[in-house]
């Protein structure tokens, strides 16, 4: 028999179990959250560790969005103290940092040289660096980077790595994020391939069936841009554009069930930048 004592003991322990359960699922999220919104406030203290090459990628990138907001509020001069470190993270190995670097970068002036370091990363391997690097050129009136910002009004396409037979995860229209997985390959030993997405977009056309069997380098999905890189890559054509951009803008002036109007307007607004650059 179970004494009263004991009984109380059991019950104890059950409630503060559950009280611990539920601690914890709110804990538990609360840090995630913590570690990963930017909105969090850093003090200096922190800034400075987080700038680090060795800091997390996370933390780098919440330290560059925070300084962006101290140049937007309080002028490039008070944050000047920490460009040097800014600068050291150009050659970072994540990708997803130089990108969020090129960015910052595209706030500064002529006075810190960020120009310098913007055309190394218009270098870079991956894609979204360049681009990153390209329109924050045009903020210093720098043209070096049109190819790069024409190329963000153009469709592309994925091609297969390897041979073998394809297996599609994405129909007609849906969205492609950066490094999404776009489709499968099943190799002759049985193997499975990813096939990923290498810039984001919307699938346009499929270009083979799926099920279908394919040869390494095969284009397999025409890919468009997505509605923010067109609109960034139109407005930094209002400034830098040339005659020969003119036809690839001049698609956007028609309607797209993707594209939003102010998509319509901008291209307007950049073809006439354009035309009277020409005129002048």
């Amino acid at each position: 028999m179970v004494d009263k004592s004991s009984r109380y003991n059991l019950r104890l322990g059950t409630t503060l179990l559950a009280v611990l359960v539920v601690f914890l699922t709110i804990l538990v999220p609360f840090l995630f959250w913590q570690q990963t919104w930017f909105g969090r406030v850093m003090d200096d203290k922190e800034l400075k560790k987080s700038l680090e090459i060795s800091a997390k990628p996370r933390k780098i990138q919440h330290a560059l969005t925070q300084l962006s907001e101290k140049i937007a509020a309080s002028g490039l001069s008070s944050t000047a103290v920490w460009f040097p470190a800014v600068k050291q993270l150009v050659d970072h190995p994540i990708p997803e940092v130089r990108m969020t670097v090129a960015w910052l970068m595209g706030q500064g002036d002529g006075r810190y040289n960020f120009q310098k370091y913007l055309l190394n990363l218009l270098k870079d391997t991956y894609p979204l660096v360049r681009r990153n690097a390209a329109l924050s050129l045009v903020r210093f009136q720098d043209s070096r980077g049109r190819k790069e910002i024409r190329g963000m009004l153009l469709n592309h396409e994925i091609s297969t790595p390897s041979d073998g037979r394809i297996k599609f995860r994405l129909d007609k229209e849906d969205p492609v994020r950066s490094g999404a997985m776009v489709a499968r390959i099943e190799t002759d030993g049985k193997e499975w391939i990813t096939v990923r997405g290498i810039v984001p977009g919307y699938v346009k056309e499929r270009m083979i069936q799926d099920g279908e069997v394919v040869s390494a380098g095969q284009p397999i999905l025409l890919i468009a841009p997505t509605e923010e890189q067109v609109w960034e890559a139109l407005r930094a054509m209002y400034f830098i554009g040339e005659k020969k951009d003119l036809e690839v803008i001049k698609r956007f002036l028609t309607p797209n069930s993707q594209l939003s109007r102010r998509v319509q307007e901008q291209a307007f607004l950049s073809i006439n930048s354009i035309k009277s650059k020409i005129a002048y």
